[in-house]
């Protein structure tokens, strides 16, 4: 069984929520919502439970090192434990405060085992 939309805009909602006082905000580009989350070629299929562990994961282990990401810095998420790979790039942006706000956008996902990532910069959850 697929990933439906709702559940991924809320766990969006959850992290941002999470994280607002960080200003560290979390996005599933529409590559990954619609052409790769419920790929077939993704066996066994993501689950949203998976995600959920994933990206809690993350921000528990990385959370130092996401809030020191510069515009356009691309990572690589691999789950060692799922073979799980989430590609990601970083949007900066100030507000009239002059605080910088950071976009994380998960741009595409796979399970492959032997994902080759193009980034210098992996975080292994």
């Amino acid at each position: 069984m697929g990933i439906a939309l709702d559940e991924i805009t809320m766990l969006e909602s959850i992290l941002n929520e999470r994280f607002s006082k960080e200003r560290l905000k979390f996005k599933m580009s529409v590559h990954f919502v619609k052409d790769r989350m419920n790929h077939p070629r993704n066996i066994p299929n993501i689950s949203i439970t998976e995600l959920h562990s994933i990206f809690n994961r993350l921000t528990t282990v990385y959370l130092s090192k996401l809030i020191k990401l510069k515009h356009q810095d691309t990572f690589n998420v691999r789950c060692t434990k799922t073979d799980i790979n989430i590609p990601c790039a970083v949007e900066l942006t100030r507000d009239p405060s002059g605080f910088d706000n950071r976009e994380i956008i998960a741009i595409t996902i796979m399970r492959k085992r032997d994902f080759k990532s193009k980034d210098p910069v992996e975080f292994l959850v």
